[in-house]
């Protein structure tokens, strides 16, 4: 175990959300914030109901922490105001390799990006004066936003634990494993650097280097937990372009976007034909072969092709037809019924990371 540390002084702060020590007079915020029933759902090792004497206890714990050197406990303040709208945590672990991170954000500060910035802050300085060569983190299997904040934080996914913790009623619960490595960290690092530096040119650019913020929930099967491949060089992509990478058995669209760069299968979700040779406008690309359009940053439908189907919700929408003019009715046949249920899906995406000049992707494939 490492030399007890002090609080930071200054407080950690990013200008937007600074991480103190807890003070008594913050009891009657975090009681309030701890009847939350999202918070309550989510991390169910707080009593329930919790009064403003949990608060009180959960303090002075924090405070006798510190003093032992066995956890570090920041409250999330408002920068402007000081006024308390989250807590973090950094639990120390019987040796570098198993420090965990634990955190919750007030329902009034969601949907702002405090647990991105407090993670930040806090995995920063942990990093720095623990010597941490990894930093675990959980959630329940089904906070998707708390896992969003992970990740957008640089910690990866790893697995689901089973039976991992038990809940306020003793009972096993499971848990969805991340973790941060200092590699990690220095990924993240550059990403929030360039993430700064696009807000401050006023939003993201085409020139600028990055990698477009797709919907997690449209990743491909296999990628969470797959090495990152080196799959371009930079220098060989330009802003507005699109390229055809085979790799592994797979075919890659890798498109430079409005929005940043992004990784998916070169292949139309509706008809199979390779996008790389189609149009690309900002985000949107065009098929070459049937008029669909799909946006490739959110990996949504922009037009449905000119021969119909159903979208990924099961709708289905006719062919084609000029405006003003009736639809043209088809004669019954085997390729009707086979345009009547081909589905246009959505874009499956392969996480990428700019690292030294380079563009990764986790492929899931097989080592040799």
């Amino acid at each position: 175990m490492p030399d007890a540390l002090t609080p930071p002084k200054p407080p950690l702060s990013d200008g937007v959300v600074t991480l103190r020590p807890f003070r008594a007079d913050d009891a009657p915020a975090i009681a309030a914030a701890c009847q939350d029933h999202e918070i309550q759902r989510w991390i169910p090792i707080i009593p329930v109901p919790y009064t403003e004497a949990d608060a009180r206890r959960f303090i002075l714990m924090t405070l006798q922490a510190w003093h032992d050197g066995n956890s570090y406990e920041f409250a999330i303040a408002d920068a402007g105001t000081d006024r308390y709208i989250g807590s973090i945590g950094l639990h120390l672990g019987p040796n570098e390799r198993r420090h965990a991170m634990g955190y919750l954000v007030a329902p009034e500060a969601r949907g702002r990006g405090v647990a991105v910035r407090a993670l930040r802050l806090a995995t920063r300085w942990g990093f720095a004066n623990l010597a941490i060569e990894r930093l675990s983190l959980w959630t329940l299997p089904g906070n998707v936003a708390s896992q969003k904040a992970a990740e957008k934080a640089g910690f990866r996914f790893e697995s689901l634990a089973r039976n991992w913790e038990l809940d306020r009623d003793e009972r096993p619960i499971d848990a969805v494993m991340f973790s941060m490595t200092p590699e990690d960290l220095a990924e993240a690092e550059a990403a929030a650097q360039t993430e700064t530096q696009a807000a401050t040119r006023g939003g993201p650019t085409s020139s600028a280097p990055r990698v477009a913020d797709v919907p997690r929930e449209f990743h491909a099967a296999g990628t969470r937990v797959a090495p990152f491949v080196e799959i371009a060089a930079i220098a060989d992509l330009a802003p507005g372009s699109m390229r055809r990478v085979t790799m592994a058995g797979l075919d890659l669209l890798v498109a430079w976007t409005d929005d940043g760069i992004v990784v998916t299968d070169d292949r139309c979700p509706h008809m199979a034909a390779p996008l790389s040779i189609g149009q690309l406008a900002g985000c949107v690309v065009s098929c070459p072969l049937h008029e669909g359009r799909f946006d490739l940053v959110s990996g949504e439908t922009v037009q449905m092709p000119t021969t119909g189907g159903l979208d990924a919700d099961g709708r289905y929408h006719s062919p084609w037809s000029p405006s003003g003019a009736a639809p043209k009715p088809e004669p019954p046949s085997k390729k009707l019924e086979a345009r009547r249920l081909t589905r246009v899906n959505r874009l499956r995406y392969y996480p990428a990371r700019i690292r030294d000049g380079r563009l990764e992707a986790q492929l899931p494939i097989l080592p040799e």
